[in-house]
């Protein structure tokens, strides 16, 4: 199958799903397993435990995450090139998104009758824009990081240690009561979309070039 077909595949399956969850959120308050999901994430009740969760849901968020999309940009043209900086630059902006969605998908966070808030936000829930976030930026760096670094240990502890800030930010969100697990699985799902698509934009205009390059 060509690239471009298993990109636009791809994109499709994802906007599809995103979609249907999407719809369903708006109408559903909660999903099957969201409250028991966050309880049992809740159990775990130290402060050495929600000093962590509060530390990555605070840089990832707000204007810490004007920052990282600053930092990242500059290191990625230090490292990668202008173009890929422009785009992590694009996916900071691109994440704005996401405040356009709640408020039309318009489902209210966890309340506090049943879970324990534990770092109180307004707004609503649904997709997480911290979820949204890393899935994009810190996905679009993993990319970068991928196909660029050559040192094969250094690659593997970089994108290990992307993937595991991925996933604490979205188990975060859950664990301080600020969302329901589905809302995190929705901003990751509606952030992989934009994801791929700057993916596939950034491997088509590297090819195009790559082409044009080797016109006599």
């Amino acid at each position: 199958m060509p690239e471009n077909t298993r990109f636009k595949l791809t994109i499709g399956i994802l906007a599809t799903i995103a979609l249907v969850i999407s719809i369903y959120a708006r109408f559903t308050p909660m999903f099957p397993g969201d409250l028991s999901l966050i309880l049992w994430l809740q159990s775990s009740d130290n402060h050495l435990m929600l000093s962590a969760m509060e530390c990555i849901s605070f840089i990832f968020g707000g204007w810490s995450a004007v920052l990282v999309v600053v930092a990242a940009g500059i290191i990625v043209w230090w490292r990668v090139g202008k173009l890929e900086a422009i785009m992590i630059l694009a996916g900071g902006l691109i994440t704005l998104v996401n405040t356009a969605l709640k408020l039309a998908i318009n489902r209210p966070r966890p309340p506090a009758d049943l879970v324990h808030v534990l770092s109180p936000e307004q707004g609503n829930g649904f997709p997480s824009g911290h979820a949204f976030f890393v899935i994009l930026i810190l996905g679009l760096t993993a990319y970068f990081i991928f196909i660029n670094l050559k040192n094969r240990v250094l690659r593997i502890l970089a994108l290990a240690g992307l993937i595991a800030l991925i996933l604490l930010t979205g188990i975060s969100r859950v664990y301080l009561g600020v969302h329901w697990p589905s809302d995190v699985i929705g901003g990751y799902l509606i952030g992989g979309v934009f994801l791929t698509a700057l993916i596939w934009f950034h491997r088509t205009w590297k090819a195009h070039h790559s082409w044009q390059n080797k016109q006599p």
